[in-house]
């Protein structure tokens, strides 16, 4: 398996970053480095944007996903692959909360902004360690391009307003807030892109994931990985179920699968 996995993408948030600490475990740091001293390529897959990423930041990797998919760049700064929400798109999603009264992010690659940093937004916040900027959203979506939009809502409610959206796509990795992307976008593809760039293929890549939003690519590449605290729909499509993030589930993986010592 070894000579076989080229790459290896990893959510940050309950994959690599503890929810309790806000850190990325040492041994998952040590498992990192001799991975890329091996010739392994490392890539980080995560919901967030790329200036949120900075929990990581000291981590050596080879490139990112992020938004869900919607934004891929290398180390380098390089952009393999982009696709934000066009403007019609966005009102679409300004009526429908005018509709059903819910609240939403809007991420751009400026930053991620709330109307109102408190309840479900601040419950968010506190939980991923990442504070919004307070703005007027509508200012926001007329004058930067949007990459993803995030409602503070129940699954009860996505199915109602994705009913609406069919030209896009919804995932979420915790119950009060969900990610919105346009169709096709998701991380899987985004892998792809990856795996493209570098003159690999899907079965030479492992990924490992904890949410509802990791499912596609957890799903498509040779092997995926559900850590011990993943969502149950998670693990039903992993290839292996391993320990927690503040368990060391990562290098635990890792070992099983003979990437490293």
């Amino acid at each position: 398996m070894k000579n076989k996995i080229k790459a290896v993408f990893f959510d940050i948030d309950g994959t690599l970053v503890s929810f309790k600490t806000h850190a990325v475990p040492e041994s998952a740091r040590l498992s990192i480095a001799q991975m890329r001293e091996r010739g392994i390529k490392v890539f980080i897959a995560t919901g967030r944007l790329l200036k949120y990423t900075g929990v990581v930041s000291d981590l050596e990797v080879d490139g990112y996903i992020t938004v869900n998919g919607g934004y891929c760049i290398t180390s380098s700064g390089e952009v393999i692959y982009e696709c934000s929400i066009p403007p019609q798109i966005v009102e679409k999603v300004f009526e429908l909360r005018r509709k059903y009264g819910f609240s939403f992010a809007i991420l751009t690659e400026k930053g991620m902004y709330v109307e109102r940093l408190e309840g479900r937004a601040k419950e968010v916040a506190d939980l991923i360690n990442i504070y919004p900027e307070v703005a007027d959203l509508e200012h926001i979506a007329s004058t930067q391009r949007v990459l993803q939009i995030c409602p503070y809502i129940d699954p009860e409610l996505e199915r109602v307003i994705m009913s609406e959206l069919e030209e896009c796509v919804s995932s979420r990795w915790i119950d009060i807030l969900m990610d919105i992307n346009m169709r096709g976008v998701d991380k899987s593809l985004a892998a792809r892109h990856v795996m493209e760039y570098y003159g690999y293929t899907m079965q030479q890549a492992m990924a490992f994931g904890d949410g509802g939003n990791d499912l596609p690519m957890v799903r498509d590449v040779a092997v995926g990985v559900a850590m011990g605290n993943a969502c149950e729909e998670l693990k039903q499509v992993a290839d292996y179920v391993t320990l927690s993030v503040d368990e060391d589930g990562v290098s635990h993986a890792l070992r099983k699968y003979g990437l490293i010592d």
